[in-house]
């Protein structure tokens, strides 16, 4: 069994030991001929590098430019599966982990073709599970993310906006500025990436505050 594996790991919000775990459940499955991990961020992810490195695994950075919506998917994963598909007629098995996500255009172009879908088993829908044929078994946890309290959203609202006006009054190199300011958009934005549809008027209020701060920022 040769397998395919796109793992978009900042938006499954993938921790080292579960994507390790999930490189060895595949390869009791076949050998793994095709790696790539959407939204690599070398800071974000540091400690994924040396084992990317070490195994020749392909990364794409994190989009720059998402869509605050409820789902994050990475729309390259869409490309590279249909390319491989067309380049590579060796690989049997397609495995997707990538959060949520509407998959099913491609999961049914991919099945029509007479490839084996897998994905990991999680207690909560992804959508798409109707469609894969497989689940693999992770030996360690993996928890999908979880809704903020508003006091923990309120307090993370203040630490981003302390960090903010410490950032407005430093007198650090410009460098280190813009290192330092880029790092707290992508904060920001991850926040707002998971932004739920059910919110109370206090919460988007509290959200409100976040998109106005991220406006500032990248003035």
């Amino acid at each position: 069994m040769n397998i395919a594996l796109f793992i978009d790991i900042d938006n499954a919000k993938i921790t080292l030991p579960v994507f390790n775990n999930i490189i060895e459940q595949l390869k009791k499955r076949g050998k793994l001929r095709f790696v790539k991990i959407y939204g690599f961020n070398e800071r974000k992810h540091m400690k994924f590098g040396e084992v990317i490195e070490n195994n020749g695994y392909e990364t794409a950075p994190t989009m720059r430019f998402k869509k605050r919506a409820k789902s994050q998917l990475d729309s390259r994963i869409f490309i590279d599966a249909v390319k491989l598909f067309y380049t590579a007629d060796y690989i049997d098995e397609y495995c997707f982990v990538t959060g949520l996500g509407d998959l099913v255009p491609l999961l049914s172009f991919l099945r029509a073709g007479g490839k084996n879908l897998v994905t990991i088993k999680t207690e909560v829908s992804d959508g798409n599970d109707h469609m894969y044929d497989d689940y693999i078994e992770l030996d360690v946890a993996y928890h999908k993310p979880f809704k903020l309290s508003k006091a923990q959203l309120n307090a993370k609202i203040s630490a981003l906006s302390k960090r903010s006006q410490e950032l407005a009054a430093s007198d650090a190199d410009d460098d280190d500025v813009s290192v330092q300011r880029e790092e707290l958009i992508n904060e920001i934005q991850e926040l707002l990436d998971e932004k739920p549809d059910d919110l109370d008027e206090e919460e988007q209020e509290m959200f409100s505050s976040l998109e106005s701060l991220l406006e500032i920022l990248k003035i």
